[in-house]
């Protein structure tokens, strides 16, 4: 049997909307440049070109197959390409996701569950965490990007309570209070206050949520005028 060769891959895209539109971003500019027919719409975002097996987005191996296999598929008919380690170290499974982003404005918040609560909510909730492992990454800037990672100090959060109206009744009396009471060298009473305060924000009704926005917009509006 003859060695695998190098094929191309036809990668999934993630039209997400904090993604660069059109050919402003590197990622239609790699879809353009490796398949000529693509077309690309000027208006739509292209946040994200995935290179991998991942359930949610299986990359496809143009060997002149018709229908092309996906990668997953062919990785395991040769589950030598992997290598001995990775292979059984990981089933014969390709162990990362390589990705391309293309950012506009602020991604969503992001939560990378470990390796153990990675399997546990699988288990509970499949349609939102597609398979069983955790989430470590590594990131490289290709040109001029701004991360951000975790939670600004305690007193300028309790100094936005104050201050925000809006934020307070979305977070609460009591989650507020309780943070603004939180000693910066007491880590656990900051953790808990912090997590207590995060809870009742992202659970924040839908329809609670527009109409503090609304009325944030309003009262910066009439501030600026």
């Amino acid at each position: 049997m003859a060695e695998p060769r190098v094929f191309p891959l036809r990668c999934p895209v993630r039209n997400y909307a904090w993604g660069q539109r059109g050919l402003r971003s590197a990622v239609a500019q790699l879809v353009a440049s490796g398949d000529p027919a693509a077309s690309v719409d000027p208006e739509r975002p292209y946040a994200e070109l995935w290179m991998g097996a991942h359930p949610s987005g299986d990359a496809e191996v143009l060997d002149g197959r018709d229908p092309p296999r996906t990668l997953g598929s062919w990785l395991a008919e040769h589950p030598a390409c992997l290598g001995p380690k990775v292979r059984d170290a990981f089933g014969g499974r390709l162990p990362f996701l390589f990705k391309v982003l293309s950012v506009r404005t602020a991604l969503s918040i992001q939560a990378h569950p470990n390796k153990e609560l990675a399997a546990k909510l699988h288990a509970q909730f499949p349609q939102h965490y597609p398979d069983t492992n955790h989430k470590p990454e590594m990131a490289i800037a290709l040109t001029p990007f701004e991360g951000l990672c975790g939670f600004r100090p305690v007193e300028e959060i309790a100094a936005f309570l104050r201050a925000v109206p809006e934020l307070r009744a979305l977070v609460g009396e009591v989650a507020a209070e309780q943070l603004e009471r939180s000693a910066s060298h007491d880590p656990r009473g900051v953790s808990a206050a912090l997590r207590v305060c995060f809870t009742c924000l992202m659970k924040s009704e839908k329809e609670v949520f527009g109409q503090q926005l609304a009325l944030l917009v309003e009262r910066i509006s009439q501030q600026g005028g």
